[in-house]
């Protein structure tokens, strides 16, 4: 074989050893200084988790009402944005209209980068929600050790910012209810497996 055909196959090889990385994703760049700029600064924990909430509904269509949950176009903005990046891999920063999974992923990422600490659990049926941790405020003329911190389920999707006390009926209907009277299963995420991009 000539030494100019060795050449010209070389980089081919290289590329094929090359590990694979996930695209670059400036949106979510922009959203981490965003955060950093407008939430971090907040001294109350959960001023932050809910200022959190509503940036991140606010960047992935809003608040949606449950009766209209099934009319709102998240499928084909999915589609759109496959077809245009040709790949199932969508950068994060990338999708506009997100359900339960995008905007609870979207939610942990950010609140990992400006120390918002949150579990991401995923259920069926594109179900996915946060857990945070938040002590409650003891009463101005209370002294003495603090309670400890209770758990709670953060409404990314209806009203948007609402802590759900974790073991309450609003949560668990906010966690499994479909909507088509029946219940979606869940289970947690493992935190290794979780990406800033998303495949479909």
């Amino acid at each position: 074989m000539k030494e100019e055909e060795q050449a010209e196959m070389k980089p081919d090889v290289e590329d094929k050893d090359k590990p694979w990385e996930p695209p670059y994703d400036p949106m979510f760049d922009a959203y981490v200084s965003e955060v950093a700029k407008s939430i971090l600064p907040m001294h109350n924990s959960r001023e932050q988790v809910i200022s959190l909430a509503m940036f991140v509904a606010e960047k992935m269509g809003g608040s949606i009402d449950k009766d209209n949950l099934y009319d709102f176009p998240w499928e084909l903005h999915i589609g759109e944005l496959k077809f245009e990046l040709k790949s199932n891999v969508i950068p994060i920063g990338n999708i506009q209209k997100g359900i339960f999974y995008h905007r609870a992923l979207l939610f942990k990422a950010l609140g990992d980068r400006i120390g918002i600490s949150s579990s991401l659990v995923r259920g069926a049926y594109n179900r996915a929600w946060n857990h945070v941790l938040l002590i409650d405020d003891p009463p101005q003329d209370v002294h003495g050790p603090l309670t400890p911190p209770k758990e709670y389920v953060v409404d990314l999707m209806h009203k948007v910012g609402n802590l759900m006390k974790s073991d309450s009926a609003e949560a668990v209907h906010y966690q499994l209810f479909c909507g088509c009277k029946q219940f979606c299963g869940k289970n947690q995420v493992d935190q290794k497996q979780v990406s800033m991009s998303v495949s479909f």
